[in-house]
């Protein structure tokens, strides 16, 4: 597979490599035609036990069995370590990076995979997904596919980019800060991820509790903007909150937040907004104004809410910097120059 474009090919390349868990020589078949090497290493899978107990039927996420047998039909041999905690987690990617892993994968939803994201970063270890949750921003960004047998093949292919991430008051965050309405709205949208499938809805209706707000953002080269907007966000990757594309062009290799201000929109203009660019849908609006910058720093008149992915900051002022190729992860076959395509032009 050809080396696939990137915006910094000194710090951002994109490498396709076969590791241990595949081989072409004699072993055991693991169906599609694939022979796993009987010697080869086993990738640990940090699989969050409590993901989805609430939901039953064909909707439940797959225990343990499942996603061994769809990793072993991609050709891909696991070790799945269950974890019903945060500390244990934790505990779980250490004792594998300190084993010599170099790949660790997370089976669980945006909240996990972002966990175990943090422990990798400025590490050699790539991060892996089985995208088990509702929204799952993450695998959206990086084109890995929600269908576990996908996004076993994209594990099987293991296809490494190197991503960005950005910092948010000390907060590291993989997806967006915003502050405002923004910040108000997620705190709602987020529930989606627990069950809660009226959540958008939600967040449309808590929109309409405020007002556009005065803020004064400062960016590189001392360039400073006012403005009176209902909301900002710093954007490291397009996807917030319930997939809410609110930076389509954002790119995770170029070492800049794309800084969107929402400004100049009705309430009602602003709902329907929000509504036309949820679950990874893109939609243009003239209301929404962007400046690119790798540290951005936002005061409000008075303290308004802000956020960075699920992580409430309290208020302003919010101090985003960027952190450019800090993280290794496994993309899908579609993920080219920073991104993934786009799922909906409309």
């Amino acid at each position: 597979m050809p080396e696939a474009k990137g915006a910094q090919p000194a710090r951002h390349s994109m490498r396709d490599r076969t590791h241990g868990a595949l081989s072409t020589g004699e072993g055991t078949r693991a169906g599609r035609g694939i022979v796993i090497s009987a010697d080869a290493r086993p990738v640990p899978v940090i699989w969050n036990a409590t993901a989805g107990q609430k939901k039953r039927g064909p909707i439940a996420p797959p225990g343990p069995d499942q996603l061994k047998e769809a990793l072993a039909a991609a050709g891909v041999i696991a070790r799945i370590i269950p974890t019903d905690s945060e500390e244990d987690a934790h505990s779980a990617v250490e004792h594998a990076i300190a084993g010599g892993e170099k790949l660790i994968v997370g089976a669980g939803g945006d909240g996990t995979i972002g966990a175990i994201g943090k422990q990798l970063l400025g590490t050699d270890v790539a991060l892996g997904l089985l995208p088990l949750g509702s929204v799952m921003n993450i695998a959206r960004m990086l084109a890995v596919p929600r269908e576990l047998d996908q996004a076993a093949a994209v594990l099987a292919a293991r296809r490494e980019a190197t991503i960005d991430v950005g910092v948010a008051n000390g907060e590291i965050f993989f997806e967006a800060a915003s502050v405002g309405i923004q910040a108000a709205v997620f705190r709602h949208a987020q529930q989606f991820e627990n069950g809660d499938w009226g959540s958008p809805f939600k967040a449309v209706l808590e929109a309409f509790r405020y007002n556009p707000m005065r803020m004064e953002l400062l960016l590189d080269d001392d360039l400073r903007v006012a403005t009176r907007a209902l909301m900002v966000t710093v954007s490291n990757a397009p996807y917030a909150g319930v997939g809410m594309t609110v930076a389509p062009d954002a790119r995770l290799n170029d070492g800049k937040f794309d800084v969107r201000i929402f400004s100049h929109f009705s309430k009602w203009e602003l709902a329907r907004h929000l509504a036309s660019i949820a679950f990874g849908r893109r939609r243009h609006s003239p209301h929404v104004t962007t400046q690119r910058s790798a540290n951005v720093t936002i005061v409000g008149k008075r303290p308004l809410p802000c956020r960075a992915d699920s992580h409430d900051l309290g208020t302003t002022p919010l101090e985003c910097r960027m952190k450019p190729a800090s993280l290794k992860v496994i993309v899908g076959p579609d993920y080219v120059d920073g991104r993934a395509p786009a799922e909906d032009k409309s």
